[in-house]
């Protein structure tokens, strides 16, 4: 029989599963898992995830047998059942341990590369199989590098160390989902590590469903097709059509990673951009065209004309394009992600990029008519016509509202954290961001009031007169009266 290695906890103060196990793996075995083949594989990382996130490299296979293996070496140490109630009635009750995410993570850091604080996503088998823990084995050790702890917080926004941790070869960490926690930036050398995630299933709960309730894991985007239907896009890959009241009238399943955007082209039509790098045309809601006009994730998509739309993406690129896939104006400037393009008047479009600049464009010659910088990365864009007012919202949570027709604007905190979309409602502001808050605002900045998810605010739409609707990180969609 085995030794069994003693554990080392990270945390000790805390109920969080966090702990060390010292040497699981040898010296041989890691450099089996970082063979050469590996070390030539290693990609960027800047076409899946925003420089302000992570800039490091990776590479990522998919292996059930090396997973049965590396499932086998920890299984002994892990908690066999977990306890979840919580205010998500879809992940409560208890959930067994399962088995090792098949999906293998390759990382790679050098000199000036990170991966910013941040919790670690739950991978979905199904509703009832899913990851809690992260498992990652420490490829090689510190002394082959300057930097690169992990570091561990109880907060997103403190900025104390609550435990850190320096890469030995052959430790295995383990620790929950919900801890925030950080890759350490390299100052010189190179940090190698294999991540994964291990799986539960739940054995009991509840099997009442909640409105709105369908998709597995975070929910992207959300858009308002007509009065009888809602449309959520959502990292499961699928497309959900609801109606007004929650019921699920149909799920959407064409794309091959998460839908990250969604427009209405005309009475019967939306469009659906994908981490795929595809958008999909939909007419009554059966797919009837596929297009790849980037070569990137595509970030946001915005309704021109019944037969034209405009894309921004990871690429940098904006395009103007027709529902056939045909190119017909591209604009370049910006020098990172297009997070977010949206139609001003005839004549203009306005863009927010991760470059932290903001430009407007002649829709006709593609020609820039305008560039506004910020001092951080701007997220997420609204436009309020009857005051010719460009709202942008960026990653320190600030809100900016700008008088186009008179080069005037105002700044005011709005967010402990990214905003990740603003809409204009009448005459008011509802906003959405990384605190997990949705708020209400009128134009001069005052706070209305203030509503809660369990997760980043991802989308808000307007439901009725009365009402907004907005997904989140935490899975749900939630209707406010307001």
């Amino acid at each position: 029989m085995a030794t069994r290695l003693s554990v080392q906890h990270v945390l000790p103060d805390s109920n969080f599963t966090c702990f060390v196990i010292p040497s699981l793996f040898s010296q041989t075995a890691c450099e089996a898992l970082l063979n050469t083949e590996i070390k030539n594989s290693f990609q960027k990382a800047n076409s899946n995830y925003p420089t302000y996130y992570r800039n490091n490299d990776r590479f990522v296979i998919d292996d059930e047998a090396l997973a049965a293996r590396l499932f086998q070496k920890v299984k002994p140490y892990l908690p066999t059942t977990i306890e979840v109630n919580n205010a998500i009635p879809a992940e409560n009750g208890t959930w067994q341990l399962k088995e090792l995410n098949t999906r293998l993570r390759f990382c790679k850091y050098s000199a000036n590369q990170y991966f910013h604080r941040h919790l670690d996503g739950v991978h979905y088998r199904s509703e009832t199989v899913q990851s809690k823990l992260t498992f990652m084995i420490y490829l090689n050790s510190a002394t082959e590098f300057k930097g690169g702890r992990t570091l561990f917080f109880k907060t997103k926004e403190t900025n104390e160390i609550w435990a850190s941790y320096i890469p030995k070869q052959g430790d295995l960490i383990v620790f929950d989902h919900n801890v925030w926690h950080e890759g350490e930036v390299l100052s010189e050398g190179e940090k190698f590590v294999l991540r994964s995630d291990i799986l539960y299933s739940r054995t009991n709960g509840s099997s009442q469903k909640e409105p709105f309730a369908g998709h597995l894991g975070y929910i992207w985007s959300l858009l308002k097709f007509d009065d009888d239907t809602i449309l959520s896009g959502g990292r499961d890959t699928s497309i959900k059509a609801w109606s007004i009241a929650g019921e699920e009238k149909m799920s959407l399943k064409e794309h091959r990673n998460s839908i990250l955007s969604l427009a209405k082209i005309n009475a019967n039509t939306f469009i659906s951009g994908s981490r795929d790098q595809h958008i999909i045309v939909w007419k009554d809601f059966k797919a009837i065209q596929k297009i790849r006009i980037h070569n990137a994730l595509v970030l946001s998509l915005c309704r021109i004309t019944d037969n034209t739309f405009a894309s921004g993406s990871g690429d940098n690129t904006i395009h103007l394009a027709d529902l056939n896939g045909t190119i017909l104006q591209t604009f370049t400037g910006h020098t990172n992600w297009v997070w977010q393009v949206l139609q001003l008047n005839e004549q203009t479009i306005a863009s927010a990029s991760e470059d932290q600049s903001i430009k407007i464009w002649n829709k006709a010659t593609g020609q820039q008519l305008a560039s506004f910088t910020e001092n951080a990365p701007v997220i997420s864009l609204a436009f309020h016509a009857p005051t010719n007012q460009l709202i942008s919202g960026n990653l320190h949570g600030d809100i900016t509202i700008r008088t186009l027709n008179n080069n005037s604007s105002t700044t005011f905190k709005a967010h402990n954290g990214i905003i990740r979309t603003i809409k204009v409602i009448n005459n008011t502001l509802a906003t959405g961001g990384e605190d997990n808050k949705v708020k209400l605002w009128d134009f001069n900045g005052q706070l209305l009031t203030g509503l809660e998810h369990q997760n980043f605010v991802q989308s808000i739409e307007q439901l009725a007169d009365n009402a907004i609707i907005s997904a989140s990180y935490d899975g749900t969609i939630r209707v406010w009266e307001i």
